[in-house]
């Protein structure tokens, strides 16, 4: 077994333990996949080397794992949030950010023990403030479903006990963000401002069209540089390098139909997108669209594209036989959000969590 850093506390049911990345065993790091494959498919990361992690945390209770995670003490965040962004009362002028993240626990017993590791390993590199879950950035798994209404879990949406939100709750974090996903069981529902909105961006030079299958590396290079501009802002946001983001978007394309995939083009340059694929979840029911990813460029000129783009795919939904559409894992509060509180009901709320440290 892997040495351990960390010895357990006292009075501590569970055995909790730090591990560095390049003391990781063969053997720890099986058992750690093993574990997470024992909870429901896509709840939680099976291989905790993903992301690269500063150090991995165990918990154990008579040889068996009980809870694990990973912590990273140096995000590489393009604009690192303010005290004030996050609503936390940190130590200094400045946040110094970690993250803890592949978080999974069979109880909250052992998920408080492992993360008051969490804390102190961070304190110990210097961090004055947490956020979790999140894998080391938002282009992996991060968050935690808090609020379901019962609706079916949607394709390649993030999945996990709801109990896992006491953990964090119990252990002084706040609610730091929240996310949403919404359904629109009226795909033939109109945006009574869409035919001005279409009539503006056309006099601009705006031009709607489907995935290019018989060029899809010249699409996918448009959608990187539009993704890379308007998310820029995001909560969080790190840059990703284009042959990962490619690498990515093309595995995410082999399970989307091209015409339901729409680009915005304004003179032979794309300047938003909206990817959507079908749910492989609802085959067997009627058959539902999730909609995952909206961006634009930010030209002012270009106001009114995403709902434009919206009441698009939702037209071609709907002579494609769909009758629902998911808006998923929007950020409440943004455009994206707004829209679909147009269009349709809310399922599911999404919570980030932050605590001073």
């Amino acid at each position: 077994m892997t040495e351990a850093l960390s010895a357990p506390h006292s009075g501590c049911l569970n055995y909790t333990f730090a591990v560095k990345p390049e003391s990781l065993s063969a053997e720890l790091a099986e058992i750690s996949t093993k574990f997470a494959l024992s909870f429901p498919h896509e709840c939680v990361e099976p291989t905790q080397t993903n992301g690269s992690p500063s150090l991995y945390l165990f918990a154990m209770y008579e040889g068996k794992l009980t809870a694990r995670c990973s912590i990273w003490a140096e995000p590489k965040l393009l604009f690192p949030p303010s005290a004030d962004q996050l609503g936390l009362r940190v130590t200094g002028s400045d946040v110094k950010l970690g993250f803890i993240g592949h978080y999974a626990a069979t109880s909250l017993k052992a998920g408080l023990e492992l993360l008051d590791l969490a804390e102190f390993e961070l304190k110990k590199r210097g961090c004055n403030a947490v956020i979790g879950p999140i894998d080391g950035s938002t282009w992996r798994r991060y968050r935690l479903i808090s609020e379901s209404c019962g609706e079916r879990i949607f394709s390649l949406e993030p999945v996990n006990p709801l109990s896992w939100n006491r953990h964090f709750l119990d252990a002084g974090f706040k609610v730091v963000k929240t996310y949403g996903s919404s359904i629109n069981n009226n795909l033939d529902l109109k945006d009574p401002d869409s035919k001005t909105i279409k009539a503006k961006l056309s006099r601009q030079g705006i031009k709607l069209r489907a995935l290019n299958t018989t060029d899809i590396d010249s699409d996918l290079e448009g959608i990187f540089r539009v993704t890379m501009e308007a998310m820029q802002n995001n909560f969080l946001f790190s840059s990703i390098d284009r042959a990962s983001f490619m690498k990515e978007q093309t595995k995410l394309t082999s399970l989307a139909d091209p015409e339901l995939v729409v680009l915005a083009e304004k003179a032979g340059k794309i300047v938003g997108y909206l990817f959507a694929y079908p749910d492989q979840n609802s085959a067997a029911f009627q058959p539902r669209l999730v909609m995952k990813t909206i961006a634009r460029n930010l030209d002012e000129k270009l106001k009114g594209l995403g709902r434009l783009m919206y009441q698009e795919v939702h037209s071609r939904a709907h002579e494609k036989g769909y009758r629902e559409a998911i808006h998923a894992l929007y950020a409440k509060g943004n455009a994206a959000s707004e829209i679909s509180a147009m269009y349709g009901e809310a399922i599911r709320t999404y919570s980030l969590y932050g605590k001073a440290l």
